[in-house]
């Protein structure tokens, strides 16, 4: 199965359904996948599978609008993507498209935390729409307090990129960037990752619609 791009929109009696393609992206190691099998229900496995270029999977988050009292049916096509650097030539096929991205960071490996400004740039970059919505994941917070890792990234390292990104998009692009910090081994904010997505593509999107519509009435 290729990747495939977009987003698509259906009207329907319960709401609207988004079509939505997303990225999972981040140093290799960082628990993308184990993030991914989480959400899903699958079982987490302690053990460290390398993903082999990109996983794939299905899965609709509903989503409330408050501003337009709309309930949205959010289908989620999820690529999981390899970071190694091996696989840096094909991650332009499956960027191209997609229209948001969980962006991964391990809260103990601050070398993964530096890396996150090459990652979001080269999303950007390599999708084929440019700035679009992502939210910033500290994986592995359960190893908070562990003293086997004292090189930990401050949660508010995490907090501080957000709202620098969030001041250059929101009013020019009309989302945000949210920081969680999560644990697919206790289940801590993997629901909330998607959620918080889910809630930026849909303020993206309207405000695009918007910004649309304006310019088409002002030409007439």
């Amino acid at each position: 199965m290729g990747p495939e791009a977009g987003t698509r929109r259906t009207r329907s009696l319960s709401g609207t359904k988004i079509h939505a393609k997303i990225v999972l992206i981040g140093d290799g190691g960082v628990g993308k996948t184990a993030f991914r099998r989480t959400w899903l229900g699958e079982e987490f496995k302690t053990e460290y599978l390398m993903t082999i270029g990109a996983d794939f999977a299905l899965q609709e988050v509903p989503y409330y609008h408050p501003p337009t009292k709309t309930t949205y049916a959010i289908k989620f096509k999820v690529w999981d993507l390899a970071g190694q650097p091996r696989f840096k030539a094909v991650r332009k096929l499956y960027y191209h498209g997609a229209v948001g991205a969980l962006c991964f960071f391990d809260v103990t490996n601050q070398e993964s935390y530096k890396n996150l400004v090459e990652w979001i740039q080269s999303y950007w970059s390599l999708n084929g729409i440019g700035k679009s919505p992502l939210i910033i994941i500290g994986s592995k917070c359960d190893l908070r307090d562990n003293p086997g890792f004292p090189n930990q990234v401050p949660t508010h390292y995490g907090k501080e990129y957000a709202v620098e990104l969030s001041k250059l998009l929101k009013e020019k692009l009309g989302f945000s960037v949210q920081y969680l910090e999560t644990s697919a081994k206790d289940r801590i904010n993997v629901d909330e990752g998607f959620k918080l997505l889910a809630k930026e593509i849909v303020s993206y999107s309207t405000f695009q619609e918007n910004k649309k519509n304006k310019h088409t009435s002002e030409e007439y």
